[in-house]
C-alpha cells in the first residue's frame, strides 16, 4: 500500500522550525521530516513507498518536477497529509495515477490556501492536488517555485496561526502556520480524533 514516507524541508532557521513543531504539540522532531539550511524556505521534494514510482513519466522541467514523489523506503509514520501546488488538477491526477491510481476526491476550495483541492487517501495519510483559485498563496508559491508540495499536515494544536474551520486534509478544524515570510511552506496543525 502506499505511504507518504518521507518530506525533505529547507529553513533559513531550523531552530524556528523546531520551535514551531514544539509549540504545535510536537515532542520530537518527526522522524519523516528531513531539514536543511537555506536562504530561504521551502518544501525541496517527498518520498513514497509501497507504490511503483518507475511507472511516473516524471518530466525534465524544473518547474513540473516537484509534484512527482521519489522513491523513498522509509517505515517510520508519515505526516497526516501533504498538499502538492499544481497549475491543472486534471493534468497532475493524470500524471500521478500510474502509481497512485485515479480515487481522486473533490476536497472544495480552501481559502488560506486559495485553492480548490482534490484528495486522496495514501495509506494512513492524505495526499491533496491543489490549483490556484485566484490570486493568494498557492498562485505566489506556483510563480516562485513551480508546481510541487506546499504544505505539510500533521498531528497538533497551536495558537499561533490562522484558525479554519475546515481543511482539504481531514475535513475539520486545523491551524495553518507558515514557517517565513510570504511563500514559505505551511505546517497545518490537525486536531487528534
Amino acid at each position: 500500500m502506499p505511504e507518504i514516507s518521507q518530506v525533505k524541508i529547507a529553513a533559513p532557521d531550523l531552530g524556528e522550525l523546531s520551535r514551531i513543531l514544539r509549540e504545535g504539540g510536537a515532542t520530537l522532531f518527526p522522524q519523516w521530516l528531513a531539514a536543511e539550511p537555506a536562504n530561504e524556505a521551502r518544501i525541496l521534494w517527498w518520498g513514497i513507498r509501497g507504490t511503483p514510482t518507475e511507472l511516473l513519466d516524471v518530466p525534465d522541467d524544473p518547474a513540473r518536477r516537484s509534484l512527482f514523489p521519489r522513491p523513498f523506503d522509509d517505515w517510520t509514520d508519515g505526516p497526516r497529509g501533504l498538499v502538492l501546488a499544481t497549475l491543472d488538477l486534471d493534468r497532475a491526477m493524470r500524471d500521478l495515477a500510474p502509481a497512485l491510481g485515479d480515487a481522486w476526491h473533490d476536497a472544495g476550495e480552501d481559502p488560506i490556501l486559495a485553492a480548490r483541492c482534490r484528495r486522496m487517501m495514501v495509506g494512513r495519510g492524505v495526499l491533496v492536488l491543489a490549483e490556484p483559485g485566484g490570486e493568494g498563496y498557492l498562485a505566489a508559491c506556483l510563480a516562485r517555485f513551480g508546481e510541487g508540495p506546499v504544505a505539510i499536515a500533521l498531528d497538533g494544536s497551536t495558537a499561533a496561526g490562522r484558525q479554519a474551520l475546515s481543511n482539504p486534509i481531514s475535513r475539520g478544524h486545523a491551524t495553518y502556520v507558515r514557517i517565513g515570510p510570504r511563500t514559505a511552506p505551511t505546517l497545518i496543525f490537525l486536531p487528534l480524533g
